[in-house]
């Protein structure tokens, strides 16, 4: 009876980890995943904006639970947006980026996808606002890489 009882506990424990274990490679393996789609998203900007988008979309869907993976995604819809020369709903969701994330980098690349949409409305006192703040974060960047 009490070898019974062990075995069983033996059983749940190991049970228990291999859940543990697996919960864990499957979170690794979304996260790797999204980071693909994310990269071939941008990859695909110049070649097929079409695929690009939609790429860019899955890629979005599925990060919610990664700011920084989410706000990449979002930046290659909002670039995809702005080819499409949508640039209403491109500047929604560039300005969407900084409620998502505090990666610099991103945050960079949505000042830059903002400067862009100013410049080409002819909006000159935000095209310079968001310049101002992406010479900002690319001295923090560099600061931040240098320490």
């Amino acid at each position: 009876m009490k070898a019974r009882i062990l075995l069983l506990w033996i059983g749940i424990g190991i049970m228990t980890c291999i859940s543990f274990s697996c919960g864990k490679g499957t979170r690794h393996a979304l996260y790797h995943e999204i980071d693909s789609l994310n990269k071939r998203a941008y990859h695909l900007h110049y070649i097929n904006l079409e695929q690009s988008a939609s790429i860019a979309n899955q890629a979005f869907q599925l990060s919610k639970d990664y700011p920084s993976l989410h706000a990449a995604a979002l930046n290659n819809k909002a670039f995809c947006t702005f080819m499409q020369m949508d640039f209403d709903k491109a500047e929604q969701e560039f300005k969407q980026v900084y409620s998502l994330t505090d990666n610099e980098v991103e945050l960079l690349i949505a000042d830059v996808g903002l400067m862009k949409i100013y410049q080409r409305i002819s909006m000159n006192k935000e095209f310079y606002d968001y310049r101002t703040s992406a010479l900002q974060r690319i001295r923090r960047i560099k600061d931040d890489s240098l320490s």
